[in-house]
């Protein structure tokens, strides 16, 4: 089990289209990939960024919910909190493996592509020395 915090900027308020917020949203993931449960948060600028631990995304959830005058999404917001709560080491640690298998996914494809460019540089390199013993061995 692992989680995603994603923010995004956009003008969320129909009936104030001018309005931009801020979308804060935290997902919770099955190992397998699939969605757990997932909330999302207006607010003025971001609440939360890719470095919050599960207990930051708490303490960041409560704040705003203490903020809030009134949300539809209340129950499912104190849900998302105790959840966090509950599995927080559990969470990290699905969320530090899955970080580290994407960098080394990251790592094997530069390589590849390290290989394809030093591959199209030898053989730019092998065609001027072609070249240059066409000539005679004279330089341009």
């Amino acid at each position: 089990m692992y989680y995603t915090i994603t923010t995004s900027e956009g003008r969320f308020n129909l009936l104030n289209p001018s309005e931009v917020k801020t979308s804060n949203q935290v997902r919770i993931y099955n190992d397998d990939g699939t969605l757990l449960k997932a909330v999302s948060v207006l607010d003025d600028g971001p609440i939360f960024d890719d470095t919050d631990k599960p207990e930051d995304i708490t303490e960041e959830l409560e704040e705003w919910l203490d903020g809030m005058i009134y949300t539809s999404d209340e129950e499912n917001i104190k849900d998302m909190i105790q959840f966090l709560r509950e599995h927080s080491k559990e969470l990290l640690k699905g969320k530090l493996h899955r970080d580290i298998k994407r960098i080394e996914e990251k790592i094997k494809e530069l390589n590849e592509k390290k290989e394809r460019l030093r591959k199209q540089y030898e053989e730019l390199l092998a065609g001027d020395e072609k070249e240059t013993e066409k000539r005679g061995g004279e330089k341009k």
